[in-house]
């Protein structure tokens, strides 16, 4: 008998299997919520770091070179720069000015994520002697938070990454030191710089300086917020999707994405995106852009061709044909948006220009294949990273979203679609569909025929460049551009088709904008169409842009345009 297994003790058995079941299944409960707290802890401490930090440089450079702090701060960066290079001011005393007004700027709009403790050396070390040869000399340079910096973190929003300092400059930053600039202070952005908003679980949301609950736009939100609010003269973004011009177009500054490895992306941390200036003059980014596209660069990167800036180009005075549309047929700006573009292509025919009508062939299309490469491994990356994170709000939707299983998604989104295409659209996009190699190279053949017929509908109408809608709206309240999909196709169609565009301040949303709103429909009469007109409704006086692209490797066409359209309007 004693062999025989019993029905008792099968019952012991199973019970016995379950509890072992139910014991591992809390252990691994336990271990992620020991594993989630641990992680907010270190955020916690690393944000109460860097107040402490501020407030050391607030109390030191307070009542230091107060006269001199006021005379630098209302120089533009090239008078800085001559002045430094000429001796009139002292590069360390201007590195003070900066970081006193930067950390003044962030106590406002939580904007500076990180001190650069190096910054005081590398001033003192320039050479006054090579400073003519120096085209940043002295000049006070803010940084996105992804871009790595020898000694300190670069968290992208996840409190994994703290305390895992970057062993290296990024290639950037060196050329920027070898140019004579002096990088300074750090700068807040969307937490894995995946959405527009300007928060993350580490260091909160940066707001817009003209409208202090309103967002700056995204991910380079501390930048545009930092530069609008003249804690800064230049700062350097990342832009996958719109992530320089967003901010730029709702801060009311000057912003560039240029063509794919113009800017060196080594030691970028997180998405891959084009690194681009962000000023307040025109004059400013092009300078830093002649500065960087330098020997150094080429050779520092192998994968950055070795193109100096195109003087012929941005120097000509040869009259141009311009495209313009202020509508896409996607998604239809707001009254305000169409205006800027208006006044952008009057502006531009009044010195000579040929401004005609140009159609963006198949902007649904044009975003599905953009997403559905974005998403190629069905957003299984994310998942994974975000795995033990504080997750900020504005990305919660789109975790949850990405965590059902594909053909749930696919049924929910059939639905969606009996009656709201767009959003059904972008619902399924969040998950990527299947990642099989198939269909990514289905997918890539798509996007190759797709950018053919957008290069041909460019080449018919013998465009040197287009103006157009740099976003769908001008700035809202925090948290109103939460739907990624939707908002992204005025910037994020460039990044898909790696044209260069830029970013033009041309003027304020005005009553006649928000009285026009009430004949705003949008082209699918779907909820965002709604939104876009609540949001805007909300918008009286804050900044709108107009957007300069030109062809992959034109950059300094587009930089051209843009100066173009700021001479035109000033």
């Amino acid at each position: 008998m004693s062999g025989l297994i019993t029905p008792y003790g099968i019952r012991s058995a199973k019970a016995a299997g379950f509890g072992v079941f139910a014991l591992c299944g809390v252990s691994v409960l336990f271990f992620k919520w020991k594993k989630k707290s641990m992680l907010k802890k270190k955020a916690l401490e690393v944000k109460q770091k860097l107040m402490l930090a501020i407030q050391r440089q607030l109390e030191q450079f307070q009542n230091e070179e107060a006269d001199e702090k006021e005379r630098i701060l209302v120089m533009d960066a090239a008078s800085l720069i001559a002045a430094a290079q000429s001796g009139n001011i002292d590069p360390v005393i201007a590195l003070k000015a900066y970081m006193y007004k930067a950390c003044s700027a962030t106590k406002i709009l939580n904007c500076v994520t990180g001190i650069i403790e190096t910054a005081e050396n590398v001033a003192v070390r320039l050479d006054a002697s090579q400073a003519k040869q120096c085209l940043l000399y002295g000049l006070p340079v803010s940084l996105k938070e992804s871009i790595e910096t020898k000694g300190m973190d670069s968290t992208i929003g996840l409190a994994q990454f703290i305390d895992s300092p970057a062993k290296d400059d990024a290639v950037l930053v060196k050329v920027l030191k070898h140019c004579g600039a002096v990088p300074f202070v750090k700068t807040n952005l969307s937490q894995m710089m995946f959405s527009f908003e300007s928060s993350n679980p580490i260091f909160g949301a940066t707001v817009n300086p003209h409208n202090l609950k309103f967002t700056p736009g995204g991910s380079s939100s501390g930048e545009g917020a930092l530069i609008a609010a003249g804690g800064s003269l230049l700062g350097f973004g990342t832009d996958t999707g719109g992530s320089i011009r967003c901010p730029a177009h709702m801060c009311g500054v000057y912003g560039f994405k240029p063509s794919l490895n113009r800017i060196s992306e080594k030691g970028l941390k997180g998405l891959p995106g084009r690194i681009g200036p962000i000023a307040r003059d025109m004059d400013t980014i092009v300078l830093a852009m002649r500065a960087l596209l330098c020997p150094l660069m080429f050779e520092l990167d192998v994968d950055v061709p070795p193109l100096p800036f195109n003087e012929k180009v941005f120097g000509s005075t040869r009259k141009l044909r311009i495209g313009y549309y202020v509508d896409d047929g996607y998604n239809e700006p707001a009254p305000s948006i169409k205006r800027g573009v208006i006044m952008a292509k009057e502006a531009l025919e009044k010195v000579g220009h040929i401004l005609v009508p140009f159609t963006v062939p198949r902007p649904a299309d044009a975003m599905r294949l953009f997403f559905a490469e974005i998403f190629s491994d069905g957003y299984e990356g994310c998942r994974n990273i975000l795995k033990y994170e504080q997750i900020d709000p504005i990305l919660q939707r789109t975790y949850m979203i990405s965590k059902l299983p594909e053909k749930l998604r696919w049924i929910i989104s059939a639905l969606m679609g009996l009656k709201w295409s767009r959003i059904a659209q972008s619902f399924y996009l969040y998950g990527g569909g299947d990642k099989s190699v198939l269909r990514l190279r289905k997918l890539q053949a798509e996007a190759y025929a797709y950018k053919q017929d957008f290069h041909n509908a460019w080449l018919n109408e013998k465009l040197d460049a287009v103006v157009c809608p740099p976003f769908v709206v001008a700035a809202g309240p925090l948290r109103c551009l939460e739907n990624i999909p939707v908002v992204m196709g005025y910037t994020g169609l460039y990044n898909f088709l790696n044209f260069p565009a830029g970013i033009v301040p041309v003027t304020k949303v005005e009553q006649s904008d928000i009285d026009a709103l009430r004949n705003y429909r949008g082209h699918y009469g779907d909820p965002w169409d709604k939104h876009i007109k609540k949001t805007s409704e909300l918008s009286l006086g804050m900044p709108v842009g107009v957007q300069c692209v030109a062809l992959p490797f034109q950059d300094e066409m587009s930089l051209r345009v843009m100066k173009e359209v700021q001479s035109a309007l000033s």
